[in-house]
């Protein structure tokens, strides 16, 4: 029989520790994981700070993206000014296109996919400066969704729920975008 390392003396028995102190294996995977990830760095993604003050938000139409970027931008240190002229950037979404097209046919000729579209045209301007911070550009994001005859409601709930993922991911993308311009001014 193998000497102990320790005498019996300091060894405990399992009986001794309350089972409050016995972790499973899964709980002791899972905390070793947490602090891992947080020692590296790793942060979750939050809203986009612009590195602004103020900012005016307009819009050609009715823009949800831009209401989304309004929404973002009111939970965070940047205020919004109704005028162009008191703010410190002026934010303008010049178009907004939602499409839906057949993306994906059945070998009957029936349609099984459509692909949703979401492009956004903005430009950002500074008071002050002849050239625009970014000159008019366009993003956009596509989700595809199965077709279903048997269910059209539920479809169509889900098609406005994929808009709605597609305007918060755009409404970030022109907010990260805005920060890059911000800090080479």
């Amino acid at each position: 029989m193998p000497k102990a390392a320790f005498p019996s003396a300091f060894r405990l028995p399992p009986s001794a520790f309350p089972s409050a102190f016995r972790l499973p294996p899964s709980a002791l995977l899972a905390a070793a994981t947490l602090l891992l990830i947080s020692s590296c760095g790793f942060q979750l993604r939050g809203d986009p700070a612009v590195g602004m003050r103020t900012m005016t938000v307009t819009q050609a139409s009715g823009s949800q993206v831009a209401a989304e970027i309004r929404r973002t931008l009111a939970a965070g240190p940047t205020k919004l000014v109704p005028i162009p002229g008191e703010a410190e950037a002026h934010l303008r979404i010049l178009n907004e296109t939602r499409e839906k097209t057949v993306y994906t046919l059945t070998g009957a000729g029936r349609v099984y996919e459509h692909q949703l579209r979401l492009a956004v045209r903005y430009q950002l301007t500074v008071p002050g400066r002849e050239e625009p911070a970014i000159a008019p550009t366009e993003v956009e994001a596509r989700r595809l969704i199965t077709y279903s005859e048997s269910a059209p409601i539920a479809k169509e709930a889900e098609e406005q729920l994929l808009y709605r993922d597609m305007q918060v991911d755009l409404a970030r993308q022109i907010l990260r975008q805005v920060a890059a311009a911000r800090a080479q001014l």
